[in-house]
């Protein structure tokens, strides 16, 4: 026998009850990073900071009423699962491992099967899962998932005595219990903040869980390409992270050092992690109990990379940056000619827009101000090239996607292993502090967006891509274009029939949004907030986003030009 749940499309009400607590008490805070939602380019609803109060065991429930308040119960992390545990029997409760991981489902779909006396089979959709340290992965299928839960009486009261690791959470419900936060790294030469978003849920425990997130590193994909400050033996000397008077203070424990850069980077990394952490307004730091400072400094990595907010644009006849009016291309000193001559059909601006890398019908050039254009790639088929903010050229064959060539600015070139297998690469884009990179492939009949890290050598020469690469979401149908939206989001642009287009837009950490692109779009493009989002049309219409509407806001232009910060 089978059923559903007939709450099957209802917040669990404990959860919708904390929520309404939560609003009514004032606990909102403004949200440090966000994706667009439909309708409107750039989020802005404060997300509700939500202490979720469970219920307890039911007197005389049944199985699968004990089932279902345990899943509702796990929502809140609160002393270490408390609640929860009431639903498991004194045995199990101690040998449950919440702390395994989570996984996200849809509610809707759940439905449950008695088997037996004592067991009921579950059956999920996923959506996606958090690892342990806090990374958000979207699942690979959406195919079902079956869960075995087993039963025992407990004083005449039924009691769940075998389930799953982890916790269990439906998507709405996760929206309203967890957070992202966006823990601070580094570029290997610690010139920008790399931003690792990850997950928690509970107040009382939050600053403490991003600490030692922190302190354990960066994700897998991430970590090769990446730096923190805290030396490798250095752990937290505490169980937890006090916070007196607006104060973390933070007690590591380790090798003594005295460093004076160290401690400066080390006090700037905790103090960029913590800063969206309700009532945490400042952080001390203690090494094996002794007070770690040094002097305030102004030279510390950039948070924020910014690039020209105007779209970067050729018209067939001018290379440069287009008019707030859209109706004039203004040219860049010593660059655009070059480009002009070139008869490009594609184009990368830059740091300064001191330099392009330009696809023409002999191949990928490089231009730069004061020099005369150079061909770097002369291989045919290639997709329009990527710039780093190292000066760093990158182009690679749209049918041989694995042989991804650089060209650095020293004049050394090479060509790099890539951690991924495809059939085509349709683009490919270099994150403004140099660290990541996102691929858009088609696999078979599939289309695929990955990240990978880029390791560099001292020199910031390209040295590899990491081994391991982040999955994230495109939409169906034929890929078209990706983009970096600002220096943490990525926008992707997928034609869904002949003239129909879907954008996806994902902080690298999130969940995906996505909405209708405008008819015939072929290229997207960003600058320093979502609200500069906008798409290219085979039409040569350039369109940004009016509520639910796309505006054309320029005609005639032949491709934009993606930029680089500096």
């Amino acid at each position: 026998m089978s059923s559903r749940p007939s709450r099957a499309r209802r917040v669990p009400a404990a959860i919708a009850a904390a929520a309404l607590v939560a609003v009514l008490a004032g606990c909102v805070s403004i949200p440090t990073s966000g994706v667009v939602n439909q309708g409107n380019p750039e989020a802005t609803e404060q997300p509700v900071d939500v202490d979720v109060l469970p219920r307890g065991p039911r007197e005389d429930a049944t199985q699968q009423q004990i089932l279902e308040g345990f899943i509702d119960a796990a929502a809140s992390p609160s002393g270490n699962y408390e609640i929860a545990r009431q639903f498991l029997t004194p045995t199990f409760a101690d040998e449950w491992e919440s702390g395994a991981a989570v996984s996200i489902d849809v509610l809707a779909d759940r439905s449950y099967t008695q088997l037996g006396d004592d067991l009921i089979r579950m059956r999920v959709v996923p959506q996606a899962s958090l690892a342990e340290n806090g990374q958000y992965i979207a699942a690979g299928s959406t195919e079902p998932v079956q869960l075995e839960y087993r039963f025992e009486q407990v004083d005449e009261q039924w009691r769940i005595s075998l389930a799953p690791p982890g916790v269990l959470i439906d998507e709405t419900s996760f929206g309203l219990v967890y957070r992202d936060y966006s823990l601070a790294f580094f570029d290997p030469q610690f010139r920008y903040i790399v931003p690792d978003v990850r997950w928690f849920a509970g107040r009382d425990s939050l600053q403490t869980s991003i600490v030692r997130a922190l302190l354990a590193g960066p994700v897998e994909w991430l970590a090769p390409g990446v730096a923190s400050a805290f030396p490798e033996d250095v752990e937290l000397g505490q169980s937890t992270v006090p916070v007196t008077g607006g104060t973390a203070e933070v007690d590591l424990a380790g090798a003594a050092f005295d460093n004076l850069r160290t401690i400066q980077l080390m006090r700037y990394q905790l103090e960029q992690s913590l800063a969206p952490v309700r009532n945490v307004d400042d952080v001390s730091l203690t090494l094996n109990g002794v007070p770690l400072s040094a002097p305030e400094t102004s030279d510390l990595p950039e948070r924020t990379l910014r690039v020209d907010a105007r779209p970067a644009v050729y018209d067939g006849e001018s290379f440069g940056y287009l008019s707030s009016a859209g109706d004039q291309v203004t040219p860049i000193d010593g660059v655009s000619d070059q480009v002009v001559a070139l008869g490009p059909s594609g184009a990368a601006l830059g740091s300064g827009a001191a330099a392009a890398a330009v696809l023409a019908d002999d191949g990928v050039h490089l231009v730069r101000s004061g020099a005369d254009a150079v061909l770097l790639d002369p291989r045919d088929g290639l997709i329009t090239p990527a710039l780093d903010v190292d000066g760093t050229l990158w182009s690679v064959p749209r049918d041989a996607p694995d042989e991804l060539a650089w060209f650095a600015e020293d004049g050394s070139s090479g060509q790099i292993g890539v951690p991924w297998n495809a059939d085509r690469i349709v683009s490919l884009q270099l994150s403004r502090d140099g660290t990541r990179m996102v691929a858009l492939l088609v696999d078979g009949s599939r289309t695929r967006l990955v990240a990978a890290s880029v390791v560099r050598g001292e020199n910031g020469v390209p040295v590899e891509l990491g081994p391991v690469t982040l999955e994230l979401a495109a939409s169906g149908g034929t890929p078209l274009d990706v983009a970096w939206l600002d220096s943490r989001t990525v926008g992707t642009l997928t034609q869904t029939s002949e003239s129909d287009t879907r954008l996806t837009v994902q902080e690298l950490g999130t969940p995906v949004e996505s909405r209708d692109g405008p008819p015939s779009g072929i290229q997207v493009d960003g600058a320093n907030s979502l609200r500069d989002l906008r798409i290219l049309t085979s039409d040569g219409d350039l369109a940004t986003g009016a509520g639910v509407f796309w505006q054309v806001q320029a005609r005639d232009l032949r491709f934009l030009a993606t930029q680089q910060t500096g």
